[in-house]
């Protein structure tokens, strides 16, 4: 099943002293790439949490988002810089003197609730958390994540690929008015050149040998022949209708034979020497451009 580059998914996990939300979208991007941000006390997981999400996604940039809360006071403790609160008392004491205020009386627990406010006066020292003991819950949000985000590109890459087969259909069908018009070109050109020639010929009484005109018609013929291009061209599309029906990755497969596809339609273009052909090429290479577009966001 063809799956698209772009989606988004949300897992999560909760019980009494932990939860987490992970989030992560996924877009275009020509190989894999992801960027993972999650507290500081879950670091030591995100090597994991990498590895869990590249088994599944192949391709595209991924951006997850992981917000976790451990709600148990055991892990945490306040650690109060009681020389940093002592020299702010001592700075507040100074800038009460600077100002002539020095004799103005202070409340102790005015202070004391200004200083507790003070930058780096109390800090939160986290103590060790088993990071080990949470990764299953943490493994368990992020594969429901991944689960969701998958869910997501798969209706995508249903989507692309109906219209991959409408398109690789429409190509089809405008390559048979080529094949079918092909021999007649041939003909057209061996009764325009016959007229052209005798009308030029006319006045001196000179008629143009048929051999030498068959020749002069196998030749354009066999310059202008197509047959090579129309058959590797069908082959091509065969091609492509199995690669999209594929379970694996085929963004890149499908990258490579789409160039292939437009290169047998310019050549196709160059030998026609006819109008018409090179309208119905026109045609195939807007929708062979259509096509490309859509490839670009698939995995």
């Amino acid at each position: 099943m063809l799956k698209s580059m772009t989606g988004f998914g949300r897992g999560g996990y909760e019980d009494e002293n932990f939860s987490i939300t992970v989030e992560m979208k996924t877009v275009n991007h020509r190989y894999n790439e992801v960027a993972i941000r999650l507290p500081r006390f879950l670091n030591p997981l995100e090597d994991k949490i990498r590895k869990t999400i590249l088994k599944t996604v192949n391709r595209g940039r991924i951006d997850v988002f992981i917000n976790a809360d451990y709600n148990t006071s055991e892990n945490c403790t306040l650690k109060v810089d009681k020389n940093l609160a002592a020299a702010y008392h001592k700075a507040l004491q100074e800038i009460g003197s600077a100002i002539n205020c020095d004799s103005v009386a202070i409340s102790g627990s005015a202070e004391i609730m200004y200083l507790a406010r003070c930058q780096d006066v109390i800090n939160v020292k986290e103590g060790l958390f088993d990071v080990d003991a949470v990764w299953p819950k943490v493994a368990q949000a992020v594969d429901q994540a991944v689960a969701n985000l998958v869910a997501m590109r798969e209706a995508e890459g249903g989507n692309i690929y109906g219209d991959f087969i409408y398109r690789a259909d429409l190509i089809s069908e405008k390559l048979a008015q080529i094949e079918a018009r092909s021999p007649l070109v041939v003909e057209e050109y061996q009764a325009k050149l016959k007229e052209r020639l005798n009308t030029l010929l006319a006045d001196n009484n000179i008629t143009v040998e048929p051999e030498r005109l068959l020749q002069e018609v196998a030749i354009f013929a066999d310059r202008a022949s197509i047959t090579e291009e129309i058959v590797r061209l069908k082959s091509h599309i065969k091609q492509f209708k199995l690669i999209i029906n594929s379970d694996q990755p085929v963004g890149r497969k499908l990258d490579f034979l789409i160039q292939e596809f437009n290169r047998e339609a310019n050549t196709i273009a160059s030998k026609a020497n006819d109008y018409t052909l090179a309208q119905i090429v026109v045609e195939i290479k807007a929708e062979i451009e259509k096509i490309r577009e859509q490839i670009q966001n698939i995995e």
